[in-house]
């Protein structure tokens, strides 16, 4: 009897043991982590119909970010922020934050596509033109056509705006170098090197280029990135830049090899480097059409001169954005239907990467991170005003979680970093 007790006992405490943050009733995660979501609300705007079923032209909805406090032992801390940073939903769905979890930098630009150049926009000020020093420190910036970009201390209750830099071209990200220190804005004529000093944004380089609007992502090694890009009246080109110190120069063009059954075309932009620096998955068409499945290109970055020499077939209507699992297997891709989307799951393990299955999504996803530990992905609907939340289940496994993230409307962008710990919580 004694024995058996034991054994019981023993039992008791081992699956004791081995409940884990999933046993929970709200969205864990392994480690402390933050989420940023930038939200356009002149996007939202066009999607929201009067009662005689058109489009209401006048802006009333706000841009915003959303700050999304996740952990192993409390339910999500969420909190969203309007009328301080301005945002738009035309350029990479990502942005920038510091290495420590403390800051975020979010990029706007006057650039407008289609329905949106018919918005009608609040009075006051819009443009660079408009703005004095004195409206750049000041709480609110409703400015919705300014060449900005924007300094958010997350460390503040409420996460405060604590710099704003005007830009002299249209920029489309932002991103974080890998040393940590410096990020890289791309803007239509310069790429801009910045790094953050007390809380405020000080450029330490700017450096022309003339390949046009595009956007751009760093290789993992920090010596090169790679853009899409698209003069007016010129085609959408794939460019190869270095990053020596402070200064970015135009090395290649990255063409489509020979025999790969796949173009780029004029709609194609978003790209994203893989972790390991040996691939960048490229949108063919950034913008559905409801005509046809649109290609994922891939380009092979360890060439000394890139190219891009293998094609997922027929992926989507239009893609949007791309998440590398840790695991170096999977990568996951968004697409831009709004009744009958769905996100990507791809077999980049394999020679040459294949699609694997489709999963439902909210509309139009745009941002889209997985957590360091690979456990769970992160995918944003601007339709729908959330975060949608997938469990990942072995190498390629994705499970759609019923419990989802309330963000801003007209979600545009998002970025995951560490929760920022104050020096005196470290030292507990």
């Amino acid at each position: 009897m004694n024995f058996l007790y034991a054994a019981l006992l023993i039992s008791f405490l081992l699956v004791s043991c081995s409940k884990t943050t999933s046993d929970r009733p709200y969205l864990t995660t392994q480690t402390p982590l933050t989420l940023v979501s930038s939200n356009d609300g002149e996007f939202n705007q066009i999607f929201q119909l009067t009662e005689d079923q058109t489009t209401d032209w006048e802006l009333r909805t706000k841009d915003s970010f959303t700050v999304i406090h996740l952990g192993p032992d409390h339910p999500p801390i969420i909190k969203t922020v309007y009328d301080t940073v301005p945002s738009s939903i035309a350029g990479t769905p990502t942005m920038a934050m510091s290495s420590d979890g403390r800051y975020a930098l979010i990029v706007n630009h006057s650039f407008r596509l289609g329905k949106m150049e018919d918005l009608q926009l609040p009075d006051g000020p819009q443009r660079n033109a408009d703005l004095t020093p004195e409206m750049l420190k000041e709480k609110e910036m409703k400015a919705q056509l300014v060449n900005m970009l924007s300094l958010i201390d997350l460390s503040t209750k409420d996460f405060r705006v604590v710099d704003r830099v005007l830009l002299e071209d249209r920029a489309m990200n932002v991103l974080a170098h890998p040393d940590g220190q410096r990020f890289i804005t791309g803007g239509d004529k310069n790429f801009y090197i910045h790094k953050i000093d007390n809380g405020r944004l000080v450029q330490l380089s700017q450096n022309p280029q003339t390949q046009g609007l595009g956007t751009f992502w760093i290789h993992p090694k920090g010596n090169r990135l790679i853009t899409t890009q698209r003069n007016p009246g010129e085609s959408v080109t794939v460019q190869w830049f270095s990053i020596r110190g402070n200064k970015i120069e135009h090395l290649s063009d990255v063409k489509v090899a020979a025999g790969i059954p796949t173009k780029l075309t004029d709609d194609s932009f978003i790209l994203r480097v893989s972790p390991d620096g040996t691939i960048a998955l490229i949108c063919q068409r950034s913008l559905g059409n409801g005509i046809d499945y649109s290609d994922i290109l891939i380009a092979d970055l360890t060439l000394e001169k890139p190219v891009i020499n293998a094609v997922v077939k027929q992926v989507s209507d239009g893609s949007e954005s791309f998440a590398f699992h840790p695991n170096g297997k999977m990568a996951v891709a968004t697409a831009l239907n709004r009744d009958h989307n769905c996100i990507v799951v791809l077999d980049i393990a394999s020679s040459p990467p294949r699609l694997l299955y489709t999963l439902d999504a909210k509309g139009m996803s745009q941002g889209i991170e997985f957590t360091p530990e690979g456990d769970k992905l992160f995918v944003g609907s601007p339709i729908a005003g959330r975060i949608e939340v997938f469990d990942v289940v072995g190498d390629y496994e994705l499970r759609k979680n019923p419990k989802f993230i309330n963000v801003g409307f007209g979600h545009n962008s998002l970025t995951i970093g560490p929760r920022y710990l104050p020096a005196k919580a470290e030292s507990k």
